[in-house]
């Protein structure tokens, strides 16, 4: 005998969240990569960081021109999230930490 109708709705269900379970996990690392390159860009200092503080403020000005229009309730949500990362972005850019660190715990010749 085969699965019930129920057990088959439960199996593809189970299988649909799975899988936007991977995305959304997937989505949230792209963020946090994207993130971190955004925040070392605008502490490295140099021309680069000029462009991208340009770059987050012209984003900011979209993105609340775009929170000013009549939004469903999903994408007020991400149009307020967006705009708070970009806001986080540009009042405490925070220095990215250093890739790896040299240790000095080897003799010296003194």
């Amino acid at each position: 005998m085969g699965p019930t109708p129920g057990e088959d709705v439960m199996r593809n269900l189970n299988t649909v969240l799975s899988k936007l379970n991977d995305r959304l996990l997937r989505l949230e690392g792209e963020l946090f990569v994207l993130r971190s390159i955004a925040r070392a860009a605008l502490t490295a200092g140099d021309e680069s960081a000029v462009r991208t503080r340009k770059l987050l403020e012209g984003a900011k000005l979209a993105l609340s021109d775009e929170a000013e229009r009549p939004l469903d309730a999903a994408t007020e949500k991400y149009v307020a999230a967006a705009i708070a990362m970009v806001e986080e972005l540009l009042e405490n850019p925070r220095e990215a930490a250093p890739l790896f660190r040299v240790i000095d715990g080897g003799k010296r010749d003194d």
